[in-house]
């Protein structure tokens, strides 16, 4: 059976059970027609119809054991659209030709074991070029990513795709991403960080170092239903208990109620101050009889919490305990579950935390090492929303040092990282920081603080706000230590030092060689050199706009912490090699 369609400008489409013939005389193309006539006669006479990503992304590696990758033949239809719809100058033609896609496979090719036999494999190039489209563009979701690509032509041009397919599916992707992990999805960044060091785009003089938020893909859940979950969790400890030391009795229902006070108590939030334990208590019912443990997972997180605190070698008697002698050793428990439990319905790893002092989110962390230069991303720091800040600062530092030769000059970075860590790691590493002062809490009588201190030049002797010499206290063992005034009684400042004295001697404590380095780069803070390096760092602030802006990293996309992990690195690779391919660019127009 045939049929033949006609089209406009006698255009003519035949078709029957073996084949497709399209006719397309000149008068489609219009003017285009001359421009095509020359590209076809100039790729026919070089034996190269047009620049096929395929080949450079599946070829096969030169050992023995190298993996075999799939490889579909391009069919002709695919190969004139390209041709006519991929322009030289396009965004992705340019990022294509500075990625190194053989590295990509040889650097994946060892977990491939397929050499001798089986079936062959995506190459991890076309996959790896599907994430850089997923991050490049900030599709939210890998099966909306699978369907764009399907139906844009310079995107299965990109991945090396013809029109017709085949694709993979999510789970190919899925598959991969497991099975990289995220040391490889490391070594990713560190390919396009050599790229651009070898471009001469990385100065290592001046870095920024900054976090943002990454909130999670799921549904935080509310103070209420947190105690919900921790009544739920040590109501279930407290029977395993029970059933242990009893198991003839059942379980009293005055200990369900000491537990919703226990976990009312552990979750301090104004939105609980008025919740009956009752109120709880029946909520953890209601909830037992609408879900199924074994297709939940904060369930199965729950009971892996309560076991972990299992067996309880210093529970009290139960039975014969009164409450109040209960409730320590309860509220002792309760801590160390909380600590376990999810923070989210749908991401188990997601953590509350917060952005500023008044500011909370569920989610992550995300850090970018910046270079001062071209603002290439040179480490990724990825952690749960509730890790202090400041922590995340020295292994950051360390990958950066990994990845480019010899040591920065300095780091400028912002008042979350004045932290006695941060100061530590730059002394060691001989490196100047330029970090912004963060005061220090003050008393509660609203007296002066330990940030009115200071320190001799020369010797370990700290002075009060009136400069004189106070007298220490105690050993401090610990790195902690007491200073006592020693003239308070005649000093004019006292009413203002110490409001609640009452004539006592000011007393401070703190960790001398701490507050020592804090005052030396409180002194930094005023000089030029810091001021310019903080201005430079505003700029670097924009890498963070950008990268929730166009990237998508102002949403995680998985709902676990090493995939959102593996997302952030990237994020950052696209990021690096989208400068690099602007360059690259710029320097071919300038004929450099």
């Amino acid at each position: 059976m045939g049929a033949i369609i006609q089209g406009a400008g006698t255009s003519e489409l035949r078709w029957d059970a073996q084949r497709l013939v399209i006719c397309l005389p000149r008068q489609v193309f219009g003017a285009l027609w001359d421009t095509l006539v020359a590209r076809l006669t100039e790729a026919w006479r070089s034996r190269g119809f047009f620049v096929w990503t395929q080949p450079a992304m599946t070829a096969r590696g030169s050992g023995p054991d190298a993996p075999r990758w799939k490889v579909h033949p391009l069919d002709v239809l695919s190969g004139l659209l390209f041709l006519l719809k991929v322009p030289a100058n396009h965004e992705l033609v340019r990022l294509w030709t500075v990625i190194d896609w053989a590295a990509i496979n040889a650097l994946c090719a060892h977990l491939y074991h397929n050499a001798h036999g089986g079936p062959h494999a995506w190459a991890p190039a076309q996959i790896i070029a599907l994430l850089t489209l997923m991050f490049l563009y900030g599709v939210p979701h890998e099966t909306t990513l699978l369907c764009r690509v399907q139906e844009n032509i310079v995107w299965c041009w990109f991945c090396g795709f013809g029109l017709f397919g085949p694709w993979p599916d999510h789970s190919t992707l899925y598959t991969f991403r497991k099975r990289l992990g995220v040391e490889l999805f490391e070594q990713v960044l560190t390919l396009a960080v050599y790229a651009c060091i070898q471009a001469g785009l990385v100065a290592n003089e001046l870095v920024h170092f900054d976090l943002t938020a990454v909130v999670a893909s799921g549904h935080r859940w509310s103070p209420y239903e947190r105690a919900v979950i921790l009544s739920k969790a040590l109501i279930r400890y407290l029977e395993l208990v029970w059933a242990d030391q009893t198991p003839q009795e059942p379980f009293p229902e005055a200990l369900r109620i000491l537990v919703a006070e226990v976990a009312l108590e552990t979750l301090p939030h104004k939105a609980l101050d008025n919740v009956d334990p009752e109120r709880v208590v029946q909520s953890v019912a209601d909830w037992d009889a609408q879900t199924d443990p074994e297709q939940t997972a904060w369930q199965a997180m729950v009971e892996e919490a309560v076991q972990e605190e299992l067996p309880a070698e210093d529970a009290p008697p139960l039975q014969s305990t009164a409450a109040e002698q209960t409730k320590p050793w309860l509220s002792r428990v309760a801590k160390c579950i909380l600590e376990q439990l999810p923070h989210t319905r749908g991401d188990q790893d997601a953590r509350v935390g917060r952005t500023t002092s008044y500011t909370w989110f569920c989610g992550y962390l995300m850090g970018f090492v910046v270079d001062g230069l071209h603002h290439v991303i040179t480490a990724v720091a990825w952690a749960v929303g509730n890790v202090r800040q400041a922590l995340l600062f020295r292994p950051a530092m360390e990958q950066h040092l990994q990845r480019v030769p010899g040591k920065p000059k300095g780091v400028a970075i912002d008042s979350a990282f004045d932290h006695p860590d941060v100061y530590s790691c730059l002394d060691q590493e001989g490196i100047e920081g330029h970090i912004t002062s963060r005061d220090h809490a003050k008393p509660r009588d609203g007296g002066f603080g330990t940030d009115r201190l200071t320190w001799h030049p020369t010797k370990w002797e700290v002075y009060c706000p009136h400069g004189t010499p106070l007298q220490p206290q105690g050993n401090g063992r610990s790195g902690r230590q007491a200073f006592v005034g020693t003239g308070c009684e005649q000093c004019k400042l006292y009413a203002r030092c110490h409001p609640s004295g009452e004539g006592e001697p000011k007393k401070f404590t703190l960790d001398p060689a701490h507050h020592r380095r804090w005052q030396q780069n409180r002194e930094h803070c005023q000089t030029d050199e810091y001021k310019a390096a903080q201005k430079a760092r505003f700029v670097e602030e924009g890498r963070f706009g950008l990268a929730k802006m166009n990237h998508g990293a102002g949403k995680a996309p998985y709902r676990s912490d090493e995939m959102n992990h593996i997302a952030a690195l990237m994020i950052a690779s696209v990021m690096n090699w989208r400068i690099l391919a602007r360059c690259h660019s710029l320097s071919l127009n300038l004929g450099t």
